[in-house]
């Protein structure tokens, strides 16, 4: 375990052929360009990023039931909350949990990062939500390093 920011760059730069994350790991990331930048240098040319993620339509109603606050769309607002799974649990183990600092984005603020990282954007598919299939729940983006 470990901070993402933080990888061995001169180690293990261009030692990957894909990057794949899933499961809302952006909010995590303050900074989503320096992020971005990072999984660029991870790739070797012509790698591929695959990101699934929560739709940031989540940010002004919670279509995935994940019990996190919601606020206005285009908010840059970093807020304490947390760990999206801990409603899992029962109260007395849930209380245990440390919160986190999240930061939630935009359609734009995502793929702006990932093409000003140096992306080349292949794809980008929106998937329903889970309990309101009228919603938009999740995304799926596709890029890859030249």
């Amino acid at each position: 375990m470990g901070n993402a920011l933080e990888i061995d760059l001169e180690k293990y730069g261009g030692s990957f052929d894909v990057v794949f994350m899933e499961g809302g790991v952006l909010a995590y990331f303050h900074d989503l360009g320096q992020f971005t930048q990072v999984l660029h240098r991870l790739l070797r040319p012509g790698g591929k990023l695959i990101l699934s993620d929560f739709h940031p339509f989540n940010k002004i109603i919670d279509a995935l039931a994940l019990q996190q606050p919601t606020m206005s769309y285009f908010s840059a607002e970093v807020f304490e909350c947390e760990m999206t799974h801990a409603r899992f649990y029962e109260a007395e183990i849930r209380r245990q949990f440390p919160k986190c600092s999240y930061r939630k984005y935009t359609v734009s603020e995502i793929i702006n990062a990932v093409l000003g990282a140096g992306f080349l954007l292949r794809r980008f598919d929106e998937h329903p939500a889970w309990t309101k299939p009228y919603l938009p729940g999740e995304f799926t983006l596709v890029a890859g390093k030249a």
